[in-house]
């Protein structure tokens, strides 16, 4: 592909990171900005139904398929490394699942000067995307 204009940014990736960044600078409508992808679009029927996420985790399609080096504490052992090649990036193979991290790190966070990021602040934003058919729970 041959792009004959300029930007002002450039973002290699179209997953959550690359989406949101792209998304956030073309707020400023005086910015150019390229979002590039290698990946296709994410309406695969694999991609919309989580249980076959093993269907991308081992296939090339929609996923890079890097391989971990060889871990001295599994004997030796590789683990599979699933990146995804796709608009959505991992999240788009991740058979939508999620954690919310363990508590102290976004404590940690706030140590190191990133206000508003405590889990305490979190939390909020974690249950309102979680549902659960019998209710909600600590």
């Amino acid at each position: 592909m041959m792009v004959d204009e300029d930007y002002d940014y450039i973002v290699v990736g179209a997953g959550s990171a690359g989406c949101a960044l792209s998304a956030r600078l073309s707020e400023d409508p005086a910015n150019r900005v390229l979002l590039l992808e290698a990946g296709p679009r994410d309406g695969h029927w694999t991609i919309k139904l989580p249980a076959a996420f093993e269907k991308l985790w081992n296939g090339t399609r929609f996923n890079w398929s890097y391989m971990g080096e060889p871990e001295p504490h599994l004997d030796g052992r590789t683990l599979i490394q699933p990146r995804g090649k796709v608009l959505g990036g991992s999240s788009s193979i991740n058979g939508m699942c999620f954690n919310r991290g363990h508590p102290l790190d976004y404590e940690r966070w706030v140590t190191e000067g990133a206000t508003g990021w405590s889990y305490r602040d979190v939390l909020p934003y974690f249950r309102r995307m979680e549902a659960w058919q019998d209710g909600a729970s600590a």
